[in-house]
């Protein structure tokens, strides 16, 4: 080795400050994917773009943590994610399939899947009064094999092209009641100009959590931070706040 090559390598060390790795780099900023999925993620202006979205920016806010989201159809924001180190992604549902793909950061809220009818007629209260009546489902859908699986008999399921189809059906007397996310069915009914109070909600069948997540990169450290600054919001009512100002129902079990 030439001498002046390894008298630059002697002096090296002295340029670092003690405790610092040589290959140490700075974390590279945060991402944030999403999709549109009204009431949880939809496309406007901060503070416009549905619950836990703007749940999350606040959260990114309070933690100091900045990150600006980008919007893709569902499918390819869990590919961006999957393929982006320190890429947040929401509304993500934790399931078994998914538990080891990804860190698991902060649960926003639990979704529930319930039986909804106008307000005026019998509540579904029990499966077996479910499997005399007329029920609408989204075609499609993981619910309207939830259906099946519980009794009821396809002649009975009434398969809508949309959430919005579903609620006129209800409306128009072509079914007696409707399976689906307890969130959406309110959101779209509100969002529709319609007196949410006009619809009720029944019998529980299915819940799922829904997260704040990543595939990869995000530290301890910034985790605990994230989480904190969920317990803030929570703590000082910002998150049932939130809930009510897009007219939705506020369950603290739900978002814990």
């Amino acid at each position: 080795m030439h001498p002046n090559r390894r008298a630059a390598l002697l002096t090296l060390p002295s340029l670092v400050s003690p405790g610092t790795s040589l290959s140490a780099q700075p974390a590279a900023p945060l991402a944030l994917v999403t999709s549109d999925l009204p009431p949880m993620a939809m496309q406007g202006d901060p503070g416009q773009r549905g619950v836990l979205l703007d749940l999350v920016e606040a959260m990114l806010r309070l933690a100091a943590l900045p990150a600006e989201p980008e919007f893709f159809p569902w499918a390819r924001a869990m590919l961006v994610a999957a393929a982006r180190p320190r890429t947040l992604i929401v509304p993500l549902n934790r399931s078994a399939d998914r538990e080891a793909r990804f860190q698991w950061l902060v649960k926003l809220y639990t979704q529930r899947f319930a039986f909804v009818t106008l307000a005026g007629q019998p509540r579904v209260e029990t499966v077996e009064q479910a499997r005399r009546l007329r029920i609408g489902g989204l075609r499609g859908s993981a619910n309207l094999d939830k259906l099946r699986q519980e009794g009821v008999q396809p002649g009975r399921i009434y398969e809508a092209a949309s959430v919005g189809d579903m609620q006129r059906a209800l409306e128009r007397g072509l079914v007696d009641a409707l399976y689906g996310s307890e969130l959406t069915h309110a959101d779209v009914w509100r969002r529709s100009g319609r007196n949410p109070a006009l619809l009720q909600t029944g019998l529980t069948l299915e819940a799922a959590d829904i997260w704040l997540a990543a595939q990869s990169g995000i530290t301890e450290a910034e985790q605990a931070r994230l989480q904190h600054a969920h317990e803030t919001l929570l703590a000082d009512g910002s998150v049932e706040r939130l809930f009510k100002r897009y007219g939705l129902k506020f369950r603290a079990e739900d978002s814990r």
